[in-house]
């Protein structure tokens, strides 16, 4: 069988300027991928090019095995969940509403909600912590409330891959694990979550598997180090990629990051001529 979602040769430009090259990429069931990397790698712009919502200059990205650009909107979203890193929510709907939104790809035009759906949507909002909240309306809540109602609704969506630009940034740090561990249990049942992260700490702790976005001498943006943690979080990596120095601590497959300091200007410099 094909991988869930994979794309070959990837390369995009914005104005004529390469922002991607070369990217060549299969996730697997079962994977908790974070996609790492310094501000404006390209993290955010890969996920969109992975939902078929940008187009590439050349290469394609396929969901089982099928063009994405061949596959309607709709059919896309029974595969393919996301959770944006900005939040735009309609201010006069409820909580239940926008989340109940996540079983709209499975209804059709004035459908209403089966038992089924409802039972979903409440799963959603109980395994994110907003069920309490659900008759309020989302201009109402905080920042990070909203960006829970958005999960809950890719949840409700019930697709076998989630992609998710940066959704523990507005979240305190009680909900950041708890979301980081909603989204491991998940795929431990066999759903692939490709997330874009900024703590590396915490990447390293739940991710299975990750990819560093960085850019090359010659300045295009692609994967630089692709696999395990402990694999792709290296000293020279560090260095060079995110401009810090730290001491990594491993403990069986695990690592940790202590110690944490930027490097002087004239090393960064040092490290990107090498």
């Amino acid at each position: 069988m094909p991988a869930p979602l994979t794309c070959e040769n990837l390369h995009f430009s914005f104005d004529k300027k390469p922002l991607l090259t070369d990217i060549n990429l299969s996730f697997q069931k079962g994977e908790f991928v974070g996609l790492i990397g310094a501000n404006g790698a390209g993290k955010s712009t890969l996920l969109q090019l992975l939902l078929g919502l940008l187009k590439t200059q050349s290469g394609k990205v396929l969901l089982q095995g099928v063009d994405i650009s061949k596959i309607k909107r709709r059919d896309i979203a029974k595969q393919l969940a996301f959770v944006p890193q900005s939040i735009e929510l309609p201010y006069a709907f409820s909580v239940q509403q926008i989340v109940a939104m996540g079983r709209n790809p499975y209804l059709g035009a004035f459908e209403l909600e089966t038992a089924f759906d409802k039972k979903l949507i409440e799963e959603a909002m109980q395994k994110t912590d907003i069920f309490h909240l659900q008759q309020r309306l989302v201009n109402t809540l905080s920042g990070g409330e909203k960006q829970r109602v958005i999960i809950a609704r890719a949840l409700a969506q019930q697709s076998p891959t989630l992609l998710l630009d940066e959704p523990i940034a507005s979240l305190d740090i009680c909900h950041q694990l708890e979301t980081l561990q909603l989204i491991k249990s998940l795929t431990q049942t066999g759903k692939v979550a490709i997330t874009a992260l900024h703590d590396l700490n915490l990447a390293a702790r739940y991710c299975d598997r990750l990819i560093l976005i960085g850019k090359r001498q010659d300045g295009t943006t692609t994967i630089i180090s692709d696999g395990a943690p402990k694999q792709v979080l290296t000293t020279e990596n560090l260095k060079k990629y995110f401009s810090i120095e730290a001491n990594i601590f491993q403990q069986d497959d695990k690592i940790q990051l202590n110690n944490i300091y930027p490097i002087a200007k004239n090393q960064k410099q040092e490290s990107k001529k090498t």
